[in-house]
């Protein structure tokens, strides 16, 4: 990451975004064969999988949180 950079600059926090902000896959500002494209595709597709396991209760938000 480039200095200046935040954790959100990313092109996979951009990419998670994009899908939990209802963004098309095809928006991607990425060019296809890069690192960046890939990191984003990878986040979009994952932020789905996370989606549809809270909406379908197959995820416990509880279980991450350490007491």
């Amino acid at each position: 990451m480039s200095e200046g950079a935040t954790a959100s600059d990313s092109p996979f926090i951009k990419g998670r975004n994009a899908r939990l902000y209802g963004k098309q896959r095809d928006s991607c500002p990425y060019s296809e064969g890069t690192q960046d494209h890939a990191a984003w595709m990878e986040a979009y597709d994952e932020a789905v999988d996370d989606r549809v396991e809270r909406e379908t209760g197959t995820v416990d938000p509880q279980a991450a949180v350490k007491p």
